[in-house]
């Protein structure tokens, strides 16, 4: 596949998976795409009782190396908590969402059936507030939905209740002619993207050894369940997370404390919040990209945390390695990322995963 058929494929899986809503233990949308993608590019694909999207494309080698890579399906965002007798509704986050994006934000709310109800986070005006409180950032508690009902049953009618979620809307946008993609939801979508992009590169290639597992899980925001449960069902020797991460390189902040950068290719961690990776693997990914001649960068440990924290534990121990793609404004509606970042990762990510990976001691 040239480079810029890669890149074609990436701009549209990416504007695709970011049209759908999928929050933590709500990732029905997200899921159905992703199995209806996948499944032409592998030899089995099933969904667990979590809600995991798995699947496995079979190497050449019985005795190779299971080889899993990983990229959550779930996304930031919220889930209704309260509905007062006007249908103000309030909610609770569902993932870590900066409270100082809330006030004035467009939201969509998933209702039953799966319609969507646009609404507004409101809270009360500046103008019959004290000083002191316009100080204050508000969090949740003292903010609230207006969807334009005057009731709580006109609420309830639309499809919405209590356990029913939502995100922070925006639309996705793609300027060519600075490679930049915009959009919500980017952590993960962009490594989901990326997995398919590699099971598509793999469909077309010539065999492999390795024996590839894909593991597309959920509710990674909340605190990484899916991936337990995907990692012990595919029992791997090697899991690699594929991660969307913080890319800080704006003004105001110094180069010791910015984690990533943009353009500089693929971010490799060194340890994070929940891991310290594995050396072996670490140094084989530096070697790939070397030899396809592709920048790359180290992500600032040790900044964030990926499902690797919960899985690499697992089992007989799985060596662990992340792979991230830089981006701005992360967890916000309107992420950034550039199209070159994440042709690299699935470069780097597909040379890599070919080829055997030493693990002696």
């Amino acid at each position: 596949m040239s480079d810029s058929v890669l890149q074609e494929n990436i701009i549209e899986i990416q504007r695709k998976l970011t049209s759908l809503i999928g929050v933590a233990g709500r990732e029905d949308e997200v899921r159905n795409f992703i199995f209806s993608e996948i499944k032409s590019f592998v030899d089995t694909v099933w969904i667990d009782p979590l809600g995991n999207v798995l699947a496995e494309k079979k190497g050449t080698n019985p005795e190779g190396m299971r080889i899993m890579i990983d990229a959550h399906m779930d996304e930031v965002g919220f889930m209704v908590r309260y509905i007062d007798n006007k249908g103000f509704i309030r909610f609770t986050p569902l993932g870590g969402i900066d409270k100082r994006l809330y006030p004035g934000s467009k939201v969509e709310i998933l209702a039953e059936g799966g319609t969507r109800i646009t609404g507004i986070i409101g809270m009360p005006p500046p103008h019959i507030t004290s000083p002191k409180e316009r100080e204050k950032s508000p969090d949740h508690y003292g903010l609230f939905i207006d969807i334009g009902v005057n009731s709580r049953k006109e609420a309830l009618d639309l499809g919405i209740d209590i356990g029913s979620t939502g995100v922070l809307s925006a639309d996705f946008e793609y300027l060519p002619d600075r490679g930049i993609m915009r959009g919500r939801g980017f952590d993960d979508r962009s490594g989901c993207n990326i997995l398919l992009q590699v099971a598509k590169l793999l469909a077309e290639s010539e065999p492999i050894e390795n024996t590839i597992c894909f593991s597309f899980t959920i509710a990674e925001e909340v605190g990484s369940r899916g991936a337990r449960v995907a990692a012990h069902s595919l029992n791997p020797d090697i899991g690699i997370a594929i991660e969307n991460t913080i890319a800080a390189d704006v003004p105001g902040v110094p180069s010791d404390k910015n984690p990533t950068r943009c353009q500089h290719g693929p971010a490799f961690s060194a340890a994070d919040r929940g891991t310290i990776y594995d050396a072996r693997i670490l140094k084989h990914l530096q070697n790939t990209a070397k030899e396809l001649d592709l920048p790359y960068q180290y992500k600032l440990p040790t900044f964030g945390g990926t499902n690797a924290g919960s899985f690499h534990v697992l089992n007989k121990g799985i060596p662990a390695a992340c792979i991230s793609v830089p981006c701005r404004y992360i967890h916000s509606p309107l992420a950034q990322n550039y199209v070159s970042d994440i042709v690299a990762v699935v470069q780097v990510l597909f040379a890599a995963i070919s080829k055997n990976i030493e693990l002696k001691f």
